[in-house]
């Protein structure tokens, strides 16, 4: 007894010691990260989020081949802590321990040994996955490329041991008299079994040594997860909990004045936070579009990158005391520490500091961050709520306010500034195109209206677009709808500005745009544009819009709903493509395919639809950017060969970006005798045509 408490209690001690020392250093390394002001808002809603998506495990259940035996696991160790604390209880009490209040419950048994062997099973599971999925297999294809894969199979042993040794000294004490539990833990009465011919000496020799190699792994296996990708078995739970609420999606984050981030000083304590949490599971790859066309941007590997970065910087950081001093910035709730975060940055680039390496291009490359579409499939499917866009967008601010972007993004931010288009056209033509309508529309600036439609550049100036936007003119028209415009006192939004990384003219042009919104007259703003309906919905409330925001999907639907349009069913065969900004940042899904059910159209979806969207490229200022051919195939050209797979001839679009990009998709690809791209209101104008003429020749 004394020498099993001995060994016991050396193996625990450097456990402790040395986890503790790995736990410790990580925190102060991250505490000295800048301040990220307001992340532990919301109580009820965080607290929710714990439950879901730690507990419940509720993204990572998204996958179900993987996801299942990973919840499963996660439930089985909640369960198995009760064996832990009975093997010390054996190592440092006696034989029989008992937890207090729970004692030797039979349930307790049945439930510990059941989850021994599910999480045994779930081992198994996760070696055929990655077997099947090898890096060495699929290489770029697997989602497992570039991951630490070695330490991902340290880990499964070690879980395999745990459960292994654990089984194998509660077997040897169903032998040995000891074991407290009668038949209902079956699995250690099934292996003692196999055990008993071995006699009673032999089994307490076998129980001792497996009770005190069970504890050796458990703690092995907590050092080891210190100091390996497996650290978000500690840091899931805190990242998940100081996550942007509802979602990291829709709005961005800005820190620290919005001035971007050169060097790793400049990142928040949350972007620490991320990199030292990542899984490397690679859902954010496999979802990336930049990833799956070619492009040089992996979510994981970016995060990865930053994160062997970090630890690399770590001396730099933790030098005089750093990481104390911005210790603060975890609690702040407000922007009070901002002022801090700055001059202790500044102090960090004193003469006798070693230089910072700039992030880009000392650390990541130009490419990787510029490849970005900002569609946030990567944080949408990402299982611990790393916030990589918030990442890639401050690191893009610190290379526009040095200068450093393409000479046509300079041109296009340039044209916005002066004409407040991307197109570089005078703000008078802006609702040139109304003049074909036969109608008057109008100016919600001079007279009330009920909806006023947010037009957006490409909807009011791109030659193929303009004709989309007299189709819902006069489909509104037509309908009775009281809408207006805002005519030349609309300027470009300022969404795919501010995702480039232009924090300065995205201010000018809000404090512009809400100007002439104050002025004018209206209950909700639509929009056919998922972008500037983004912004509009969840950047301009900070500065004053209280007013609801539609796409118009949204409003078609309602019209088509309360019977204000009548149409004829189309009887068409459709795929429909969600768009990114639409779908996953504002979660406006069902909008769209309700107008499709209600034109009686039949839809296809394609295997990426809804939250799980495929991205045209154009998001995040890429539609103003020049596309490599070395680098693969644009991302809309990708899409169009799924929709036509799916043998489909209509491919239906709900936003101007969309409409130019797949339709400059089907020509480079070859399909466009296979393949149509129409908008959402093409096909709700055929309807109302088909009706009409269906009522004429009925008369």
């Amino acid at each position: 007894m004394v020498l099993r408490i001995a060994i016991g209690g050396a193996v625990v001690l450097i456990g402790l010691a040395l986890g503790g020392a790995r736990l410790w250093w990580l925190a102060r390394l991250i505490r000295s990260g800048s301040p990220a002001p307001g992340r532990t808002k919301g109580a009820l809603r965080r607290s929710w989020a714990e439950l879901a998506e730690v507990l419940g495990q509720r993204k990572l259940l998204r996958r179900r081949q993987s996801g299942i035996p990973h919840a499963l696991t996660f439930w089985g160790f909640i369960i198995l802590l009760f064996t832990v604390i009975e093997a010390f209880g054996d190592v440092f009490s006696s034989k029989r321990f008992a937890i207090p209040g729970i004692g030797h419950s039979p349930v307790l048994g049945f439930l510990e040994d059941l989850f021994a062997v599910v999480v045994l099973l779930a081992v198994i599971s996760f070696v055929v996955i990655r077997l099947v999925d090898s890096p060495a297999r699929r290489e770029r294809r697997s989602r497992f490329y570039g991951s630490h894969t070695g330490a991902a199979w340290v880990t499964l042993t070690l879980i395999a041991l745990v459960m292994i040794t654990l089984l194998g000294y509660r077997a040897a004490q169903t032998n040995t008299g000891d074991f407290p539990y009668g038949s209902w833990a079956f699995a250690s009465h099934a292996i003692g079994g196999w055990l008993a011919p071995l006699g009673r000496g032999t089994n307490s020799v076998i129980e001792t040594t497996l009770l005190l190699c069970n504890v050796a792994v458990i703690m092995g296996f907590l050092v080891f997860v210190t100091y390996s990708k497996h650290l978000h078995i500690f840091l899931a739970p805190m990242n998940v909990g100081l996550s942007r609420r509802p979602r990291a999606l829709g709005a961005l984050e800005v820190t620290d004045g919005g001035s971007g981030a050169r060097t790793i000083e400049q990142l928040s304590w949350k972007h620490l936070l991320d990199f030292a949490t990542c899984t490397e599971c690679g859902r954010c790859q496999a979802a990336c579009p930049a990833w799956n066309t070619n492009k040089p941007l992996s979510p994981k590997l970016l995060v990865m990158g930053l994160r062997d970065h970090l630890f690399t910087s770590a001396p730099r950081l933790l030098a005089a005391g750093h990481g104390a001093s911005r210790g603060s910035a975890l609690t702040s709730s407000n922007g009070a520490s901002s002022a801090e975060g700055k001059v202790v940055g500044q102090s960090r680039g004193s003469s006798d500091a070693p230089a910072a390496p700039a992030l880009v291009p000392d650390v990541i490359s130009p490419d990787v961050i510029w490849a970005c579409t900002t569609c946030g499939a990567c944080v949408e499917q990402c299982p611990v709520d790393i916030e990589h866009v918030d990442t890639i967008v401050d690191i893009r601010r610190g290379l526009v306010n040095d200068g450093k972007m393409e000479a046509s993004v300079q041109q296009v931010l340039e044209n916005i500034a002066q004409q407040g288009n991307s197109f570089g056209k005078s703000g008078r033509m802006r609702a040139r195109w109304v003049r074909e309508l036969g109608f008057p529309v109008k100016d919600a600036r001079k007279e009330p209206v009920r909806y006023l439609w947010f037009v957006g550049d490409f909807a009011s100036f791109d030659e193929r677009i303009l004709e989309l936007s007299r189709t819902l003119a006069h489909v509104l028209h037509d309908a009775d709808v009281d809408f207006g415009l805002l005519y030349e006192g609309e300027r470009n939004a300022g969404n795919d500005v501010r995702r480039i990384g232009e924090e300065g003219l995205f201010e000018m042009l809000v404090e512009h745009n809400m100007s002439t919104l104050n002025g004018a007259q209206f209950e909700s703003i639509f929009t056919t544009d998922p972008h500037s309906l983004n912004t509009l919905r969840n950047e301009y409330p900070a500065y004053g819009l209280d007013k609801p925001v539609l796409h118009y999907s949204q409003l078609l639907q309602e019209l088509l709903e309360s019977t204000a349009i009548t149409v004829k069913p189309l009887g068409t065969r459709v795929t429909y493509h969600d768009p990114c900004y639409l779908a996953r940042h504002n979660r406006i899904t069902e909008a769209p395919r309700k107008v499709l059910h209600a034109l009686g159209c039949e839809l296809v979806e394609m295997p990426r639809h809804g939250l799980n969207t495929f991205c045209c490229g154009a998001g995040g200022g890429r539609i103003w950017m020049s596309d490599d051919p070395a680098l693969g195939e644009r991302p809309s050209e990708n899409r169009i060969r799924e929709a036509v797979a799916l043998g489909v001839d209509t491919f239906v679009v709900a936003c101007p970006k969309d409409f130019a990009m797949y339709s400059d998709a089907v020509k480079t690809t070859g399909h466009e005798p296979d393949l149509r791209v129409v908008d959402l209101v093409e096909l709700v104008a055929t309807a109302l045509e088909t009706a009409t003429l269906a009522a004429v020749s009925g008369s």
